[in-house]
């Protein structure tokens, strides 16, 4: 996709966590994802958030596979440690993972995963603590 950016990394990431854990995405997730973009990049506006959602779910469809997909999450989280230099950044993409992934009330093995991997894909591992019960994730800061 000729106009991939790192806006789309993120928003991909969201997608991630709240499709491939349970092969849904409620309406809670999604108030979650375009809330927590708002969050992450304040900058974009409604209209563009909408284009970069559909072109990201364009570029969900067309992996077609869950391996195919989970690769393209590593390599988005890569991507993301370019945008979100700091500590403190890279805490709220983890932090913002964990709200999507709890935002239905429930937290799947799958959701636990991506987070756990986006914590070592973003070099945070010795910098959170991550929190689960079956209903809630939260993510502590350790620096």
């Amino acid at each position: 996709m000729a106009n991939w950016s790192q806006h789309h990394d993120l928003v991909y990431a969201f997608v991630c966590v709240s499709f491939l854990a349970d092969g849904e995405v409620d309406e809670s997730e999604k108030e979650a994802m375009r809330g927590n973009v708002k969050v992450m990049l304040p900058d974009v506006s409604d209209e563009e958030y909408n284009a970069m959602e559909a072109e990201v779910i364009n570029k969900f469809i067309e992996l077609g596979d869950v391996d195919a997909r989970m690769a393209q999450y590593g390599t988005c989280l890569e991507a993301l440690k370019g945008l979100f230099t700091t500590d403190e950044d890279r805490f709220k993409v983890v932090k913002n993972l964990a709200y999507i992934a709890r935002a239905d009330d429930f937290i799947h093995e799958n959701e636990m995963a991506m987070v756990e991997q986006a914590v070592s894909g973003l070099d945070m591992t010795d910098k959170v603590n991550l929190v689960k019960t079956d209903s809630t994730l939260f993510v502590d800061p350790t620096f």
